[in-house]
């Protein structure tokens, strides 16, 4: 704990609804990306299998994209809702993913350690306070191989305050029912925190309409003070890109940031002289 009010955990009812509103996200594209980086930065040794932990996985959908890749894959989420869509869904797909109901802070508790662990679609910004951005670190250490990497992407500020529209609606819809999203976001551009409202209409095939409302509450992070950051908690960074972009180095105009880091050796602490 931190000493600070608890904020709702967000993804509640949204869970159920939440792989149709992204129905048209491109997972196995992005679930390629990380695969590259894992082969360049964290590649397999003789024929070991590769062992990731996706945290903050959601419904699971890169986990088993990379389980299907042959990667041995664990997710976690923090919320019941979103992880038992991920276990229905690996079941239907036949995919060997265990999930697990932890949050970044409580990561410590998942069992092994991983030569990968990730934090995908910027889910470190929902730790707008740095004691549980630091504590997060802390357990990606703990949880990470001799020379395993961690690699998450973040909103970029640069891009948050030119580029954020206050107001946005977003319909989809499939044989069971139709979601209207309205999305109203404010950006405190000082505290490098944005607030989205999120209200939504579900109207189902049966006459039923449900109306339900979440807040998200999510840091933003400028591209060296995020590498500050990390040097500080001791984490070397490998790499800095554009999301989805390996090559092309982070602008101001790209909304996602992607870092690849690894643990840096503890350093030994100084003797004491003259004993």
């Amino acid at each position: 704990m931190t000493g600070k009010e608890q904020e709702p955990i967000p993804f509640g009812e949204y869970s159920a609804i939440y792989d149709l509103i992204y129905r048209d996200k491109d997972y196995a594209g992005e679930a390629g990306f990380v695969a590259d980086l894992i082969e360049q930065y964290a590649p397999r040794q003789a024929d070991a299998p590769i062992l990731v932990l996706d945290l903050a996985c959601g419904t699971g959908r890169h986990a088993m994209e990379l389980a299907a890749r042959g990667y041995v894959v664990e997710g976690s989420d923090i919320s019941s809702g979103m992880v038992a869509v991920a276990r229905n869904s690996a079941t239907e797909r036949g995919l060997d993913v265990r999930f697990h109901e932890c949050s970044f802070q409580t990561a410590d508790a998942i069992p092994g350690s991983f030569d990968v662990v990730l934090a995908m679609f910027a889910a470190l910004g929902y730790l707008t306070h740095f004691a549980d951005f630091e504590l997060t670190l802390r357990n990606v250490g703990k949880k990470m191989a001799t020379g395993g990497i961690f690699i998450f992407d973040v909103w970029n500020g640069a891009a948050v305050v030119s580029q954020y529209s206050p107001h946005k609606v977003r319909y989809e819809a499939d044989d069971k029912r139709k979601v209207e999203r309205v999305s109203r976001t404010t950006v405190d551009e000082v505290a490098q925190q944005a607030f989205v409202k999120f209200e939504f209409k579900v109207e189902y095939t049966d006459g039923v309409v449900k109306h339900f409302s979440e807040d998200h509450h999510v840091r933003f992070y400028f591209p060296q003070e995020m590498v500050d950051l990390l040097t500080a908690l001791g984490f070397e960074v490998l790499l800095r890109c554009s999301f989805l972009q390996p090559e092309k180095a982070v602008s101001r105009d790209d909304w996602n940031m992607t870092y690849v880091v690894r643990k840096m050796p503890d350093r030994p602490r100084a003797g004491h002289h003259g004993q």
